[in-house]
């Protein structure tokens, strides 16, 4: 019973950790796309308000994704795992 929720808690974190590295990566994307396209197509812009429009837009839309892709980068590790065990075994 323990090892079983040894491993639950286990892929939870595994799960997290995913979803925390998609809306970073998203969050940082989007930041970046925001100031560049501030830079080439506005006059003047606002490097604040088009960093923190970036980072929103980033982080909303890498937060849709990142649950379920998540949950598949779970799998295949998991999958990666049970293949190496019978390997061994």
């Amino acid at each position: 019973m323990l090892n079983i929720i040894r491993k639950i808690i286990r892929w939870f974190f595994t799960w997290l950790y995913f979803v925390l590295i998609i809306c970073l990566t998203g969050a940082v994307i989007g930041v970046v796309s925001h100031l560049l396209f501030g830079i080439i197509f506005m006059d003047m812009p606002d490097y604040e308000r088009q960093a923190a429009l970036g980072f929103s837009n980033g982080l909303r839309y890498s937060g849709v994704w990142a649950g379920g892709l998540s949950i598949v980068f779970c799998v295949i590790r998991a999958r990666k795992e049970y293949l190496q065990a019978q390997v061994k075994s």
